[in-house]
């Protein structure tokens, strides 16, 4: 029996990061401020072809996972911090559907 709840939370722990799931938390809490199908502006820039880019309008680091998260988990700019509003895998998701742009 431990066996199976030790291999059940390993997956779970693992899980792939799914973009439609990101879609919907994009569209739930930055769609106010981003737009996901253009380059134009809202309140922050627009994130089409974002991972296309090679810099953050933001802060001119390179588009990376690392870079972007650092800027959803810090905000910044008029940005809200997210790192306490946003689980762990709903962060992945997100980087997953920001991918797609």
């Amino acid at each position: 029996m431990l066996g199976s709840v030790t291999a059940i939370s390993t997956a779970i722990a693992q899980r792939k990061p799914d973009p439609e799931k990101g879609n919907e938390l994009f569209d739930e809490q930055c769609s106010s401020c981003h737009n996901a199908t253009s380059t134009d502006r809202k309140m922050g820039p627009g994130l089409k072809l974002l991972f296309a880019k090679p810099k953050l309008e933001s802060n001119g680091k390179p588009v990376n996972d690392a870079n972007v998260l650092d800027k959803i988990e810090k905000g910044g700019n008029g940005m809200p911090p997210f790192k306490d509003m946003l689980e762990k895998d709903d962060k992945a998701d997100l980087l997953a559907y920001l991918k797609t742009l």
